[in-house]
This record gives structure tokens, sequence and C-alpha cells, in this order.
């Protein structure tokens, strides 16, 4: 009982987090091409192993390795094309996600009732981290990528710790792990160290048994990754994949967002500032409250935790092209190992609460408050639009106008805009002609742009903000 209400602030933080951007309309750039390559798969444009972005443009989109787009479009298949869709099933995930951060506490805690309760201690650490939250509340491939990682470490503990099934939960978290890496590639197979770092840092395994169980979590990606490379259609998505992605990396001709190898690690520690500055204040209060005696500590447990978060994002400093969602997949393991070290602290301070106490009976109760108000504040978001206003009023204007699958005519200096070319295809499968020259029956341009206007078009006056439609 003295847990819940801490609990109850978890899910909260959770919520308000995540939902009230979450349902606005308005996307990162990534997200919105994803949503719509993904709503294409589900309404008979492209295949699993050759997605479109859009018919005229990007005809197969190779930069990522399908699976992710082939999940959501399941949901677009049973939900429709609402802008809702890809917001459902990003919170979806990280409800997921959450689920399997809670399995892995209680796992690790299973002998001890009183630090098994402060499941909500790790879920809280991870998703108060800024780009956590972010990644959620715009669709990228990480959120998906965090569910399976989190699942394969959440099997594999299980099945090391299990009497029986053991090869079952090994081989089924060798099949997550394969999934991971088949959402984006390479950088999504890290969990396959999960066995060696619990032989290095806990001793619960002779040598000989890490190197077996490792080898059978590493034969099921192998496995099944050589299977799918007899399949044609697999193989030749597979190969453009790895020759749009590997290639341009370890050539030195990837497309650097970075001036710093090392900007990672940094974003990385930035993103637990207020964790680590709530743990040493946590220590400091202990330590005032049990003067002289040593807190539990779970260090091996924690290094653990914290190595698998390493093992998963210190590769990425191999290239310049770093974005800070890159981190969202591993983030995860990084608040499981901080919280391992901070319940030493905060859950004696817990434990010292009167639960009977009057203070304790309305704090229990405010929480209950804070949640409403948190499930009211989202659903007041819906219709509200969190980014790129101005842009949407515009592309939804023009899409009434245009029909659907129709190919428009644009400038060379607007055909770089990518967000709001993916903004014309997830709602209105309007492509535009960024490839020549070819005088569509519409064009469509930026105020700003001072090019002339083709000879044989006339603006048509829709009141907008930003850009102007001219019909031939």
């Amino acid at each position: 009982m003295k847990h819940l209400p801490f609990k109850i602030i978890a899910l909260s933080v959770f919520i308000i987090l995540i939902v009230p951007l979450c349902i606005q309309d308005g996307m990162f750039m990534d997200g919105i091409i994803y949503a719509a390559i993904s709503k294409n798969l589900a309404n008979g444009i492209g295949s699993f192993w050759f997605p479109v972005f859009s018919e005229n443009d990007l005809i197969y989109y190779h930069d990522q390795l399908p699976l992710f787009f082939g999940i959501q479009s399941l949901f677009f298949r049973i939900l429709g094309n609402s802008l809702y869709v890809e917001r459902f099933f990003s919170f979806l995930m990280a409800c997921i996600t959450a689920f399997f951060i809670v399995k892995i506490w209680r796992l690790v805690f299973s002998d001890n009732a009183e630090i098994k309760q402060a499941e909500w201690l790790p879920i809280l650490f991870w998703i108060t981290c800024p780009i956590c939250y972010w990644s959620y509340i715009n669709n990228v491939e990480e959120i998906l990528m965090g569910v399976f990682s989190s699942a394969s470490v959440y099997l594999i503990l299980k099945g090391l710790k299990a009497d029986r099934n053991r090869i079952i939960f090994l081989v089924a978290g060798g099949v997550c792990i394969f999934l991971c890496g088949f959402c984006k590639g390479i950088q999504g197979l890290f969990p396959l160290v999960i066995v060696i770092l619990y032989w290095a840092f806990l001793r619960k395994i002779p040598f000989k048994k890490m190197v077996v169980y490792t080898l059978i979590i590493l034969l099921v990606p192998v496995i099944i990754t050589g299977i799918l490379m007899l399949n044609d259609n697999a193989h030749q998505s597979i190969m453009a994949n790895l020759d749009r992605r590997l290639s341009r990396t370890f050539n030195g001709n990837e497309v650097a967002t970075v001036g710093d190898r090392f900007y990672l690690v940094k974003i990385l520690f930035l993103e637990f500032v207020p964790v680590l500055i709530l743990t040493l204040f946590s220590y400091i209060f202990y330590r005032y409250l049990y003067k002289g005696k040593k807190p539990d500590m779970h260090f091996k447990y924690a290094g653990f935790f914290i190595a698998i978060g390493l093992c998963g994002s210190l590769p990425l400093l191999i290239t310049l092209e770093q974005r800070r969602f890159y981190l969202c997949t591993t983030l995860p393991f990084f608040a499981l190992g901080l919280s391992l070290i901070a319940v030493s602290f905060i859950a004696p301070l817990i434990s010292r609460i009167s639960a009977p106490k009057k203070g304790f009976k309305i704090f229990r109760i405010s929480t209950f408050v804070i949640l409403l108000f948190a499930v009211v504040f989202s659903l007041m978001q819906i219709g509200k639009i969190k980014r790129d206003k101005d842009e949407l009023h515009d592309v939804y204007l023009v899409g009434k106008m245009i029909p659907a699958r129709s190919i428009i005519s644009v400038p060379l200096k607007l055909r770089e805009e990518f967000a709001l070319r993916a903004y014309f295809v997830r709602y209105f499968n309007i492509y535009w002609d960024v490839n020549n020259n070819n005088p569509h029956e519409y064009y469509f341009t930026s105020k700003e742009i001072k090019e002339p206007i083709p000879e044989s078009y006339h603006k048509i006056d829709l009141n907008l903000k930003n850009y102007d439609l001219y019909k031939k």
C-alpha cells in the first residue's frame, strides 16, 4: 500500500508526457514518412519487401528494413487511415515496453517483496528522459525496437533463472533479438551480449554454459536470416537496405548530422541528469535518517543493465550520423541500472512511512486527482496541432481540392521539404514530381519562392498561409 501512490504518480507522468502531444496533429519528418509508408502498405500500395513512400518518388523505400512498416500497416488495416492510428500504435509500444521493464524488475527482485513493489521507479526514470517521450510522440522506429530489445532481455533472463524450459526461453529471446535487428539492422542486435554480461557481472552460470547459451541465442537470428535470404524478394530487399545503409556508413559517405563523434555520449549523460540528482538527494536523506547503516546495494545487477545499454549505444559512435532518438532503444536498460542504485536509498525511506497517518492518506488521494487531471488534460488535446500548424493548414485545404493519387508540379527550391511532402502522402496520397519538370495539372509553390510561375497556370484562391496552388 505504501508504494501505491508512487505507482499512480508514475502512471500519471507516463500519461502526461506522452498522450497530450501524441494525439495532436503534426509530427517529426521521419515519423510522418514511416506512417505514410505503413498506410500505403495497408492500402495495397507496395508490398512488405518493397514498401512504397510515393508512387512516383522513392518508389521502393529501402532506407530501413521493412518490419516496422509491416507491423504498423496491420494497425491501419484494422483501424483505417485516421491520423490517430500511428498515435495509438506509438502509445501501445510505450505501454508494452513499460510492461517488460516491470517484468524485468520483478524478475530481478523475485525474492524481495519490498523492493519488488518499487517497480514504478524504473518506469519513472525511463519515461522522464526527454528523448524517450519525444520518440513516442513522433513514431520513430526505435519505439518498436525498444519493445523487442526489452522483451529479449526479459526472456533470456527468465531462461537463465529458470529450472525448466530454459532453452525455450533462450530461443524466444533470440527471436526477439532478430526482430529488433529486423527493424533497423545491425544496431538492433546488441542484446546478443546478454548472457556474456550476465556471466561477467553476476557469475551465476559457469563459463561453458555461458558460451553454449550465447551460441544458442546467436544461432536463432542467423538461421532466420539465412532462411529469409533464400527468398528472392527478401534477398533483394535486405541487400538493397545493406547497400543504402551500411555501405555508405563504412565507405565514409554517410550524411553527417553531428561534428563530434561522442555527441550521443554527452546526450546520454544529459538525459539522466535529473535522475542522478534525485538519486543523490535520496542518498543524502538516507544517510541523515540512517546514520551509520550501510544500504543494501545492488551494484552487480546495476552494472549488468548499464552495460547492456552501453553495448547498444556505443557502437552508434562509429558514424557521424547520430540522432538523439537513436538512444531510445537502450534507455530502458539505463533506467533499470540507475533504479537499482537509487532503490537502495528510496525503498528504506518509503518503508518509514506510516500508512495510517492522515498526511499519507491525503497524499494518496491527491495522486488519484493527479491521474484524473492527466487523463482529462490529455483528452482536451484532441484536434490540436503541436507543430507545423501553418503547413498543415495549407496541406488540408489543398488536399481537399486535389484528387487522391494526383501528381503535382513543384519548384526546384521546394523539393527538399520532405516533411511537407510526407504530409501530402500521409493524409491525401498526393505526390510531388521532384524528378523532372513535366507540367502536371496542379502546381504548388511557396509564397517565399520568387521563381516565375510556368505559363498556362492560374492561381486558385484557397486562403493558404505559406503556399500557393495553381491549376493548368
